[in-house]
């Protein structure tokens, strides 16, 4: 299937004409019909309705729209960047992700990226709350947990299990856990995020069903660290992702609790504004994410 065809395809039914269609490509209104009867031949699907007066998308053509817009769109991006592959990234890369998350886990991934591509400027915000992207400029977002409905396009990268942790002078002091009924009495941890106050933990009952547990504290923080910090004062109880904690868990500066009641799944997604022109500097390093967290959750 020739891929410009497809694409004259798409260009006729957002504009709803060949002539208007032929004008805006530059092409005579001749040769924008044989493209058209060139991909409905190679399909073997009619694609549209033609009268005298009006142009209708078939059932079949709806259905090709739909779905081939995303198709051509990704298929052309993946054209170029095999084109580009071998050629040196320039210009400035800009991202933005949680602070824990970026100084933990992001920056080796960014050196070694920045290694590959010497040529190319980086510049990392380091943010706790999500910041918008279009109107700070920012090329790709790591974002941590469920994500809320928007124009951004969304991949995940990996799995982000969590679990419930305290240290152990907390526990000596208020007691160990043993119910989910049991956290509601407890000192916990909160964390203020740009939509609220996370005083809601979601954690799976006996029943294996998600339960919504209200939780109350003492301390709260808009920092991801300032949570781990508080609970190894012993200020409470912390909903953690695992690789937040787990050199403390294994030195025993805090210590798992409710194991059986574990925390809902979240995941770790890579957000970036647009599905259509990505950038080649995005799009490589965005493969270059996918890589690394498939080699590290193998």
């Amino acid at each position: 299937m020739n891929t410009e065809d497809f694409q004259f395809f798409i260009r006729v039914a957002d504009l709803g004409s060949i002539s208007k269609a032929a004008q805006d490509s530059n092409i005579s209104v001749s040769v924008a019909s044989q493209k058209l009867q060139r991909l409905e031949q190679n399909l073997q699907l009619r694609l549209f309705h033609r009268t005298t007066r009006k142009l209708t998308l078939t059932e079949e053509g709806r259905a090709l729209l739909e779905h081939g817009r995303h198709w051509i769109a990704d298929f052309i991006h993946l054209q170029e960047s095999l084109k580009l592959k071998d050629q040196a990234l320039t210009g400035t890369l800009r991202m933005t992700t949680s602070a824990t998350f970026g100084t933990k886990i992001l920056m080796p991934v960014i050196a070694e990226f920045s290694h590959l591509h010497p040529e190319l400027k980086i510049y990392l915000d380091l943010n706790d709350q999500n910041i918008d992207l279009i109107q700070h400029g920012i090329d790709l977002a790591i974002r941590i947990g469920q994500l809320k409905s928007s124009s951004l396009v969304a991949r995940q990268l990996s799995p982000n299990p969590r679990l419930l942790c305290a240290s152990p002078a907390y526990l000596q002091q208020y007691g160990v856990p043993k119910t989910l009924a049991d956290l509601k009495l407890h000192r916990c941890i909160l964390q203020q995020h740009g939509h609220g106050l996370t005083d809601q933990w979601q954690l799976i009952n006996a029943e294996g069903k998600v339960e919504q547990i209200h939780v109350e504290g003492y301390f709260a923080t808009n920092s991801g660290e300032g949570v781990r910090q508080a609970a190894l004062a012993g200020l409470g109880i912390s909903n953690h992702s695992i690789w937040h904690v787990a050199d403390d868990l294994a030195t025993g500066k805090l210590v798992q609790i409710l194991s059986d009641y574990p925390v809902a799944a979240t995941a770790i997604y890579a957000v970036f504004p647009h599905r259509e022109l990505i950038a080649p500097k995005v799009q490589r390093f965005l493969d270059y994410l996918v890589n690394h967290f498939q080699q590290r959750d193998h």
